[in-house]
C-alpha cells in the first residue's frame, strides 16, 4: 500500500472496525511513520490535494533529526 505522505509503498493497515462493518481502517506507513484513517477528508487522503509543504516524497527520511530523542536507559 502505498503512503500518502512519504509516497513510499510502505504502509499497511494497522486496525480496521471491531464490528467487521469496515465502517474504517487506520494504516501506518512503516517509512515515515504517518498515520491516517480512511475516514480522513478527501483533501488530506489525496497528495495531490495536500500542501506539499507536508508531503515527504522528496526527503530523505534517513537523514531527517529525531525529533524526540530517547536518553540511554541508566540501571
Amino acid at each position: 500500500m502505498k503512503c500518502i505522505r512519504c509516497l513510499s509503498g510502505e504502509a499497511a493497515v494497522v486496525a480496521t472496525a471491531p464490528d467487521g462493518s469496515g465502517a474504517w481502517e487506520i494504516y501506518k506507513c512503516g517509512r515515515c511513520n504517518f498515520g491516517w484513517r480512511n475516514t480522513e477528508p478527501a483533501k488530506l487522503l489525496d497528495p495531490a490535494n495536500r500542501d506539499p509543504f507536508f508531503q515527504l516524497d522528496k526527503v530523505d527520511i534517513d537523514k531527517l533529526i529525531t525529533p524526540c530523542p530517547i536518553p540511554p536507559l541508566h540501571r
